[in-house]
């Protein structure tokens, strides 16, 4: 009797000293998406802007992340940002493991005074130039991602926020914008099937369309479109005291001011 418990009590010690097999998924898996990087949401934080800064589609975050509506993220999420990491093997592990540095904060600068700070790119356009903080004012709303579609035109460029139905139109040989309703309708023309551009431009079409072929000497302000026309793009909108502005992938910054002229940062 002696001799078996001995041995129970030695199987077990063994046992004890094994190394325990992990069932825990790997941390560059998450579920069927490998994530090059994870990404903690942060107050005013848009899932556009997440996406644009790590280089994949706001589409792909999505679907890693099962996220429905592309505007409801919140404070304290964790985002599994797909793709390959560049360094899946760090050379030394990390101190903290779950620790997120915090956000910028506005200090005792010129953001101290407005209860909305602005953030990312529109936040260094903000906070760097003094001129532009003190024409357009505080944000009146926090920064939110819009859906899109551009047009580049031979003088001038082109934003429909399909969200709002609302076109802006900045023309780029006397610095001037405004805005101009999206009255496309399902049967309306696409183009003017009359009209041959150049070799190498295009007509443009739908409501950037309708609005140059029918808004007196738009066509002339605005020139030919650049092929392709319509094209979707990332883009984000913020109100401003005394103006707006506009973020889209590609052309950068707009800053529009309430006076109808506008600056562009890319």
């Amino acid at each position: 009797m002696k001799r078996i418990t001995l041995l129970v009590l030695a199987v077990l010690l063994v046992l004890t000293l094994l190394p325990m097999t992990s069932t825990q998924a790997s941390p560059n898996s998450y579920g069927k998406c490998t994530c090059k990087a994870y990404y903690k949401v942060k107050k005013g934080d848009i899932l556009s802007r997440i996406a644009a800064h790590y280089g994949v589609s706001t589409k792909a975050i999505q679907k890693c992340n099962h996220i429905k509506n592309r505007n409801r993220i919140y404070p304290g999420q964790v985002l599994c940002i797909p793709g390959t990491a560049s360094h899946p093997h760090p050379p030394h592990p990390t101190p903290h493991p779950g620790y997120y540095p915090p956000p910028p904060q506005p200090g005792d600068g010129p953001a101290a005074s407005c209860a909305i700070s602005p953030i990312l790119g529109f936040g260094k356009v903000w906070y760097h130039n003094k001129n532009v903080r003190d024409k357009i004012g505080c944000p009146t709303a926090p920064e939110t991602g819009i859906n899109a579609v551009e047009q580049r035109f031979h003088s001038g460029y082109v934003v429909n926020n399909l969200d709002t139905k609302k076109l802006y139109i900045m023309f780029s040989g006397t610095g001037q914008w405004t805005t101009y309703p999206d009255a496309w309708k399902q049967g309306d023309p696409i183009t003017n099937p009359t009209l041959t551009p150049p070799a190498g431009w295009c007509q443009p079409e739908y409501g950037i369309g309708k609005m140059w072929r029918n808004e007196d000497n738009y066509s002339q302000k605005l020139g030919w479109a650049y092929c392709p026309p319509n094209r979707p793009v990332t883009a984000t909108w913020q109100p401003f005291e005394h103006g707006e502005m506009i973020w889209t992938a590609t052309q950068g910054v707009f800053v529009l001011y309430d006076s109808n002229t506008y600056r562009q940062f890319k």
